[in-house]
């Protein structure tokens, strides 16, 4: 959660230009983990963060319209969204559209879960203008991602998509493949695989990634993208700017329970 949420909140107010901003979050621990990690990213750049509304737990898609009303009456710049993705970011973007929040001057930005790539043609113009931040989308241009999507398409149809779920998949197999190429196919020792992939660095269809050898997290680039309707008429996405290399920063800054 902090890979996002925390660059974020940087991205947010230097670059977005939101002075204020409304968090929302469905209330289970990825929603309070990514909340934090944002209003601590956001505050560091001189953001205010006016107000932090639980939305339900993640069983349920809840009618988001209560919760947004109110952020919208409270008028801050922004309204920072985690959702768990699906279903969920779907009813997101349904009732910020209804509510007209865009004209109304609140700026809609989160995590990549809110526009997940295999729900993404079904949000409309609603979408258009989100900012996120992730570290996958469908029209991120390298080598790789192309490849992943060629696959895709041949196994799965043209109007299936990949999303992000699948490139830390296609990128998790290919550490395992290189941890059993290094090893000469001798993997008895789980111990043994796992530190031969600390320190593991490659590229895929996210770009440059590798585990960090101290703590065995990920590292990757993050992307700040929005929403656009490409020229084929499909929504995609825009890449607005890259933090490179970004690691857990609540190790990192040693913050709430990282801290111990």
């Amino acid at each position: 959660m902090w890979h996002h949420g925390y660059p974020m909140g940087a991205f947010a107010h230097g670059k977005v230009g939101c002075k204020t901003a409304a968090m929302a979050y469905t209330d289970f621990p990825p929603g309070k983990d990514s909340t934090e990690a944002f209003k601590t990213g956001f505050e560091k750049a001189g953001g205010k963060v006016t107000e932090a509304i639980p939305m339900g737990s993640p069983v349920q898609v809840p009618d988001f319209t209560p919760f947004f009303q109110r952020i919208k009456d409270a008028k801050p710049d922004c309204m920072y969204v985690f959702i768990p993705s699906g279903a969920h970011a779907t009813g997101v973007m349904k009732a910020y559209g209804e509510l007209g929040m865009r004209k109304a001057g609140v700026k809609l930005i989160g995590p990549m879960d809110l526009i997940p790539d295999n729900k993404l043609q079904d949000m409309g113009d609603a979408a258009i203008g989100t900012i996120v931040m992730g570290n996958y989308a469908v029209d991120l241009d390298n080598a790789e991602n192309k490849a992943m999507n060629k696959a895709w398409h041949e196994a799965y149809g043209k109007d299936s998509y990949p999303d992000f779920m699948s490139a830390a998949g296609w990128d998790t197999m290919h550490a395992i493949f290189d941890a059993i190429k290094k090893l000469n196919g001798k993997v008895t020792d789980g111990q043994q695989v796992i530190d031969t992939m600390k320190g593991w660095t490659a590229k895929g269809p996210r770009g440059p990634v590798a585990i960090d050898a101290a703590t065995r997290d990920i590292v990757q680039n993050e992307y700040a993208m929005e929403v656009v309707r490409k020229s084929d008429g499909k929504l995609g996405i825009k890449v607005l700017g890259t933090t490179n290399a970004v690691k857990d920063e609540c190790k990192v800054l040693k913050l709430g329970r990282c801290g111990s």
